[in-house]
């Protein structure tokens, strides 16, 4: 009895592991453009940091490593939130939409 109880088991864990439909051409591009757009984002966020050579090696590096630590990682969790926002709420990069109205220019508005 306790085999066949555990075996009961065991085909019920496994049964989640089932394979699931592969993704459609169109959310395989939604995806890419989803990432393209998140590699953008950490791609302006670390356009400074890009430049800072490795300092293997050294007992005390001349930059703060935590600090550029805590950057680079700021700025994957930035990408990875554009991402996942842009997979879960679509692709929005376009403009809004109006209904057809005229796009109003932004001006300052003086008082007399």
């Amino acid at each position: 009895m306790m085999k066949w109880m555990m075996a009961v088991t065991a085909c019920a864990m496994l049964a989640g592991c089932a394979a699931s439909q592969p993704e459609s051409q169109a959310q395989q591009a939604d995806d890419a453009a989803c990432a393209a757009q998140g590699d953008a984002i950490y791609h302006a966020d670390t356009i400074d940091e890009q430049a800072r050579t490795s300092q293997n090696g050294l007992i005390y590096g001349a930059t703060p490593t935590h600090v550029f630590d805590a950057e680079q990682l700021g700025a994957l969790h930035t990408r990875d939130t554009a991402v996942s926002n842009c997979e879960n709420n679509g692709n929005d990069s376009g403009p809004a939409a109006l209904g057809g109205g005229p796009v109003v220019t932004p001006h300052i508005v003086g008082t007399p």
